[in-house]
């Protein structure tokens, strides 16, 4: 990967994103993250430290460990769509960006209400900052993990 040192998959189903983030490292033989795994570890107590300082310090908390994630290399990382659009210029460079774009009844029997509710215009925006679209129909983890893996064939 020359013009890419890291691979950031996003879909409207933080679960989802984080299995197939998963395969994916395993079938490119790459290191795996998950970014809230990663801020949760990093902040240990992420509502204990919201109750007992400001949003503003945990904000800023959040982006120290997601600056630390954009330094990283030979990696896949899952995302979702809030850590995104709110970090998308520090992720941006050196990243291919992946979004799996779900069905909205998948996302509505697996996600959150808040991306239900959202879903053409997080869908819409996603489209616009991802590298790649992946447009799923059949959600068999296996099946999609081929098919990202022949979109990024002709990217990488």
């Amino acid at each position: 990967m020359d013009k890419f040192n890291k691979i950031v998959v996003v879909s409207l189903c933080d679960t989802y994103t984080k299995n197939l983030g998963t395969l994916l490292s395993q079938n490119l033989d790459m290191l795996f993250c998950d970014t809230k795994d990663l801020i949760e570890y990093e902040l240990i107590d992420k509502k204990a430290l919201e109750e007992n300082c400001s949003k503003e310090y945990l904000k800023a908390s959040e982006k120290k460990v997601l600056m630390h994630l954009a330094s990283f290399v030979n990696v896949v990382v899952a995302i979702n769509f809030d850590y995104l659009w709110h970090n998308i210029k520090l992720l941006k460079k050196g990243s291919l960006i992946v979004f799996l774009n779900l069905p909205k009844n998948y996302i509505k029997e697996n996600g959150n209400v808040v991306d239900v509710i959202g879903y053409e215009e997080r869908s819409k925006t996603l489209e616009k900052i991802a590298t790649a679209t992946v447009k799923i129909k059949k959600t068999d983890i296996n099946f999609v993990c081929e098919k990202v893996l022949n979109t990024l064939g002709g990217i990488l």
